[in-house]
């Protein structure tokens, strides 16, 4: 696919290499005219990406027809150029046509388990709901999270069964072919169907168009149904996509959404909602690839009440982001050289101060949980997989990835650190004292480090639900626990950050944060659907 220029408009009407200067470009200075400026950032990043998604999906699919692929490609790009049109009309006079339905051809062979399960009897034929409809309600009850005051929770995606029906209403068809997207490919995993893959991705890419119109349209601000959409896409891509072929894009979508709708999108509950779901995201990639932070964000955090646990979380992540930003700087600035060593010394004693700083506000009883040593249980071993000889129980699995998400940005930071200590120990002026310095802060990181992978680990065993809040083995007769599947997802992070060949991790925990990573994969079934292109 072409890649979409972000060059000025002369530039681009002129097909010339435009410098992108700001807030005029060099060539129109040189052509003494105005400068019209440029694209807007969501348009760049909300793209039309369908064919490309088409072309990774077929080679993740080699198992599969090649003439039925080349149909499905043909068929996806045939519906992307005409979706906003095939979305309002019918070959029936006054029906509406949805091309994110499924085809007869599509529903055969699909197994759905009863609709209905409170009733003796199975339900009649006319009145079991569509597949489409049944495939949407699986991945509510597996993703959704309501919130529960008795545990403090706030809940995860709330809010978008509400939403999901009310684009029905009022035609916001980028967020119900999201949610189609994400339903049809968490379904294609359980029925194990290429078709409901390919159809996920053709919904995929049919979002990806309409949002982009959604987001073009003149004068408009994005709402609240852009930005969940948003949100359900990068669920869809760090499930179903192989990572080449989105390069977390969605993170930023984010990052531009909020930027342009200003702090209005916390005055009411599904804004802050939206906006917790948002900014978390957006602060991993900051941690994790040094993604620049949304302007203005300071300022929002600054309007919310510190008494409340979940602002007090946002603005200790962002205090964290921030000190991991000066540790990369201060990294930058040793390989550069010139500064004495007792400066850089300094410098990294003050950040290692920042990071004890993060812990003491938790201390409080909404954060507690209880842990238990599976050799006092051994009823817990099977759901300890050997994997922790410790289980916290939290009061939900959402506690527990508020817990995790704290823990994984601390362990992001103390790498950063541990990466300063060891290039500052090479410095030329360095002296006996300020050795030992660096060296006892190496040894106090990876210990840190350590023991918050231990403490991830412990989580595991609760957050793919193999033991619940009170401390019960989930019992295999019962079928996989509800909230396995987003349990999984939640662990993502925190058991990526533990793998890598050179984190500070020891060789036991990489092993174990890779046994628990294809855990996830089978039961999110990223591992059947993108096979060894998940390098998340």
């Amino acid at each position: 696919m072409v890649r979409l220029s972000r060059g000025c408009f002369r530039c681009r009407q002129r097909r010339v290499r435009c410098d992108e200067g700001r807030p005029t470009c060099r060539r129109c200075i040189n052509r003494n005219e105005v400068c019209e400026g440029y694209r807007d950032e969501a348009s760049i990043i909300f793209r039309h990406e369908t064919d490309k998604v088409i072309e990774h999906a077929r080679a993740s699919q080699t198992s599969s027809s090649p003439s039925l692929n080349a149909t499905a490609q043909s068929a996806a790009r045939k519906r992307s150029r005409s979706v906003d049109a095939a979305s309002r009309q019918s070959s029936v006079p006054g029906k509406f046509s949805d091309p994110s339905a499924l085809a007869a051809e599509e529903i055969i062979g699909v197994k759905l388990k009863n609709p209905r399960p409170w009733l003796k009897e199975r339900l009649p034929s006319e009145m079991i709901p569509p597949v489409e409809d049944q495939a949407v309600d699986n991945f509510m009850e597996k993703y959704v999270m309501y919130p529960c005051n008795q545990t403090s929770s706030p809940g995860f995606l709330e809010h978008l069964p509400c939403m999901f029906q009310e684009v029905n209403i009022n035609g916001r068809y980028a967020l119900r072919w999201a949610v189609r997207a994400a339903a049809y490919a968490d379904l294609s995993k359980d029925q194990d169907s290429d078709v409901l893959s390919r159809k996920a991705l053709q919904c995929y890419g049919m979002t990806l168009s309409a949002l982009a119109d959604s987001l073009a349209t003149p004068g408009k601000v994005p709402d609240d149904y852009d930005l969940m959409t948003v949100v359900v896409l990068d669920i869809f891509e760090t499930l179903y996509i192989p990572k080449e072929a989105a390069k977390d894009s969605h993170a930023q979508g984010m990052a531009q959404i909020l930027r342009l709708r200003g702090p209005d999108l916390v005055y009411n509950s599904r804004g802050w909602s939206l906006f917790r779901l948002a900014h978390h995201r957006i602060q991993k990639q900051q941690l994790s690839f040094n993604m620049l932070p949304v302007p203005d964000t300071t300022n929002w955090l600054d309007q919310l009440n510190d008494n409340e646990p979940y602002v007090r979380l946002e603005k200790n992540m962002n205090a964290i982001s921030d000190t991991c930003k000066r540790a990369r700087m201060l990294l930058d600035l040793i390989n550069a050289g010139g500064s004495p060593a007792s400066t850089i010394v300094g410098m990294i004693q003050e950040l290692h101060s920042l990071d004890q700083s993060a812990v003491t506000w938790r201390q409080t009883s909404e954060w507690s949980f209880k842990t238990l040593r599976v050799s006092d249980r051994p009823d817990l071993e099977p759901a300890a997989c050997g994997i922790t000889d410790r289980i916290q129980l939290h009061a939900d699995i959402w506690m527990a990835y508020e817990w995790n998400y704290h823990r994984a940005a601390r362990i992001t930071f103390l790498e950063q650190l541990l990466k300063c200590s060891t290039a500052a120990l090479k410095t030329r002026d360095l002296n006996l004292v300020d050795e030992n310095t660096l060296t006892d802060t190496i040894a106090r990181c990876s210990s840190t480090i350590q023991w918050l992978a231990d403490e991830v680990l412990s989580t595991v065993p609760q957050c793919l639900g193999d033991v619940d809040a009170m401390g019960r083995a989930h019992s295999i007769e019962d079928g996989p626990p509800r909230c396995r599947a987003i349990g999984g997802y939640l662990l993502l992070w925190p058991i990526r950050i533990s793998k890598p060949q050179d984190s500070a991790t020891t060789s036991a925990q990489k092993e174990r944060a890779w046994r628990d990573f294809e855990r996830i994969r089978d039961y999110t079934g990223m591992k059947a659907t993108l096979g060894d292109k998940s390098i998340i």
